[in-house]
């Protein structure tokens, strides 16, 4: 929830959401769904 409370709060990069969360920043498998999630939010 945090992760998509930050990016709905205006985070629209994996760089943000991870300044911000912590999330993308052990080896890397969350990435692509964090990517999916900026997309999907941010697409309206």
């Amino acid at each position: 929830m945090d992760v998509i409370n930050t990016i709905a709060n205006g985070a629209t990069t994996v760089e943000e959401v991870r300044n911000l969360t912590f999330a993308t920043g052990g080896n890397g498998c969350c990435t692509r769904q964090v990517e999916r999630l900026i997309e999907c939010i941010h697409s309206k």
